[in-house]
């Protein structure tokens, strides 16, 4: 590795003080908006439009501004960053707006790294919904591109009984000392990052991330010392690698030092811009090793002098909760005839309760999560959410992995009505973390390098398990993960889904292509340490045509819920009996396909009406 004639030059002190006090708090949100950065998106979409700049030249600048190209001709897709997945309700009720007036679907997308898309808007109108966000605190600076992306954070941050400390403030510093920073902008590739506050159970898919700060307190001259456990060097796509630790214990003055530091090795790593495709930060730990990869990073930090989180850290006031008081019980009764326990007997309620509702570590408060399908939320819906985020909450929601929504400090007596307020807007649905809270991307549906419709397929998935009943009623079957992506980059996050599948095609008796999924299994996180995440098997050589996936799913739950040992979880029962089994009904469902009618069903793909073409673009991942 060479250092490149051109690096940035590593920020003095005086700068970094500048940049914090330029960056902290004058904005209403962690990310401050920047109307010049509009206004000259909107020169530069004109000089592109009117020929006078190329592609070459113009995307890469549209990406830093989190204006992403579709696989549909002159729309795009505008990302929001949601730094911790943090939402409040006014930022609610502004994503309402964009998805009603800007969005020709009429909805916005939670996606797998706690951000929301919104899909086909045309690059005219992109300055418009920006300033809109940024009235809000929200922005989509650097949500694409070769930078520092969305920095995910628990859901539970701040609440979790489990919590050792809330990450929360150093997420926010080190988001704001990242945006904008002249060694951010132009990495080989994306950079992810995660914090959370549990070592127990992993919360933020930590072990494929680049960068996860897991808080620690350790004792040191007989003080009680705050700092993280550092994992690098995670990430999926046709290579996945579980994160590995860097160091136990990093005490808290020195994480954004360490940040620079990696952040510096990244930049300079002149092997990774040989090949776009390869040139993740994982890529380089597999060619150096970790422990010439440390040696790196500790020459930087030898360079760095201290950098003082502290002026980057304040939230701002939009973003703290003021929880509501407890109501007595029996005043909600009276009100609204439910009993002592805050149930009204109905079993649709008390299945949604079961599921969805999780206690606080502060007594008396509840995490209600929602469910929404496809991780899709309508105007209405995204307007509905920010009353109830007024009404029951302490002022926020939070936007996880699993495309899901966490509305928190819900009083116990309120959870009724809360049940009742989602059911009004279609957002009570149980089964937050069950089985059928199925993960998809977006695929085909607007993503340049979407193979197959996996939205299409997820919405396939839930019909299927909708007629389960019985298999549902086992514990072991609820709690597999389903997950799939569209291609193999793992958007979908399926490498770690205890059932796993990307998207591919295979020829038909005839010659020609049809939709087909790879199929992964064994996958895990979020039950257990970052150290025990796994990545799923792939099943080799097999491609399961895309419209008999449901029912292969089916009849994989079912031999493990007829076979399983009492107790036993879906992947222990892999590691007792195998894949041998499993691959066999894998390998049935394609060998059915070669045996297919020619221009039959399986030669359409989900929520398609012509015949399946395989058309994969160039994406503006890699750009």
């Amino acid at each position: 590795m060479t250092s490149r004639t051109d690096r940035p030059q590593a920020p003095t002190q005086e700068d970094i003080h500048r940049r914090s006090m330029e960056l902290a708090p004058a904005a209403p949100g962690i990310i401050p908006f920047m109307e010049d950065e509009v206004q000259r998106l909107e020169a530069e979409s004109a000089r592109f439009q009117s020929g006078e700049q190329d592609n070459a030249e113009f995307t890469p600048f549209r990406l830093r501004q989190g204006v992403y190209g579709q696989r549909q001709a002159d729309v795009q897709m505008i990302r929001v960053k949601i730094p911790g997945g943090i939402l409040t309700a006014d930022a609610l009720d502004a994503l309402g707006e964009v998805a009603e007036d800007y969005a020709p679907l009429g909805k916005g997308h939670i996606t797998t790294r706690e951000n929301i898309q919104f899909h086909h808007i045309p690059l005219p109108q992109c300055p418009d919904v920006l300033r809109l966000l940024g009235r809000v605190g929200l922005t989509s600076r650097e949500a694409c591109g070769n930078t520092v992306r969305n920095v995910v954070g628990s859901p539970t941050a701040g609440v979790d009984a489990d919590e050792i400390f809330d990450p929360t403030p150093y997420l926010t510093a080190y988001v704001r000392f990242g945006v904008r920073h002249p060694i951010t902008q132009t990495f080989p590739r994306k950079f992810k990052t995660a914090f959370t506050g549990i070592d127990r159970r992993d919360t933020v898919a930590a072990a494929i991330q680049d960068l996860t700060y897991v808080s620690q307190l350790k004792t040191v001259d007989g003080e009680l010392q705050r700092g993280f456990k550092v994992f690098v060097g995670g990430g999926t796509s046709i290579m996945p690698r579980l994160a590995k630790p860097l160091y136990e214990f990093l005490p808290e003055q020195d994480y954004l030092r360490l940040a620079l530091a990696i952040w510096t090795v990244f930049e300079q790593a002149v092997s990774l811009r040989k090949n776009r495709m390869m040139a993740r930060l994982k890529v380089l730990i597999d060619r150096i090793g970790l422990d010439e990869f440390r040696q790196l990073v500790e020459a930087e930090l030898a360079q760095i002098g201290p950098i003082d989180p502290k002026p980057l850290m304040a939230a701002d006031k939009i973003y703290r909760e003021t929880p509501p008081g407890l109501p007595a019980l029996a005043a909600t009764v009276a009100t609204n005839g439910h009993n002592g326990n805050g149930q009204n007997g109905s079993g649709e309620y008390n299945y949604w309760r079961e599921t969805n509702v999780v206690g606080q570590r502060q007594a008396g408060y509840h995490i209600v999560y929602v469910k929404p399908e496809r991780g899709d939320l309508t105007p209405a819906q995204f307007r509905g959410l920010a009353d109830i985020v007024r009404r029951y909450t302490g002022g926020r929601a939070n936007a996880t992995q699993e495309q899901n929504l966490a509305l928190r400090w819900v009083p116990e007596a309120y959870l009724p009505e809360v049940w009742q307020a989602l059911g009004a807007i279609g957002l009570n649905e149980p089964g937050a973390h069950s089985i059928t809270n199925v993960v998809s991307c977006p695929g085909t549906d607007s993503c340049k390098l979407g193979i197959t419709s996996s939205m299409g397929l997820a919405k396939a998935v839930r019909e299927e398990l909708g007629s389960w009943n019985g298999l549902l009623q086992d514990e072991g079957v609820r709690q597999i993960r389903i997950k799939m992506s569209g291609c193999p980059n793992g958007c979908g996050l399926h490498h770690i889904a205890n059932i796993g599948f990307h998207g591919a095609a295979i020829k038909g008796p005839d010659g020609s292509q049809l939709p087909a999924y790879e199929l992964f299994l064994g996958g895990n996180y979020g039950d257990n340490r970052v150290e025990d995440s796994r990545i799923g098997s792939r099943i080799p050589k097999v491609k399961v045509p895309a419209k008999l996936v449901p029912g292969v799913i089916r009849e994989i739950t079912t031999y493990y819920k007829d076979n399983r040992q009492e107790g036993e979880r879906f992947n222990d029962f892999l590691d007792r009996v195998g894949v041998a089994e499993l691959t066999e009904v894998a390998a049935a469902a394609q060998q059915s396909a070669a045996k297919g009618e020619t221009g039959g069903d399986l030669y359409v793909d989900w929520e398609r009406t012509n015949t399946y073409v395989l058309e994969r673009g160039e994406g503006e991942c890699a750009v």
